[in-house]
């Protein structure tokens, strides 16, 4: 069941680490990962992760051990 006090996604310790690594190698300043839904694969959506420079006035933000999340309210959707 969703409760709304606690965040929608969470990331392992391994995780973090893991982005913090990528974002140093990134070739601009990424504040942080930007996480989406789009229709494909065979249930009809698909995640699609990306590096964000910019939080967008509609997403939403959590962060994380230094790692920021950036989402929109239809990747949180059940």
């Amino acid at each position: 069941m969703f409760d709304p006090t606690k965040p929608i996604v969470t990331l392992t310790e391994a995780a973090t680490g893991h982005v913090h690594r990528l974002m140093a190698r990134a070739d601009n300043d990424v504040i942080g990962l930007r996480v989406g839904v789009k229709t494909a694969g065979c249930s009809g959506m698909q995640y699609d992760v990306q590096f964000a420079t910019e939080q967008k006035p509609f997403e939403d933000k959590i962060e994380q051990d230094g790692v920021c999340l950036l989402y929109t309210s239809d990747a949180a959707d059940d």
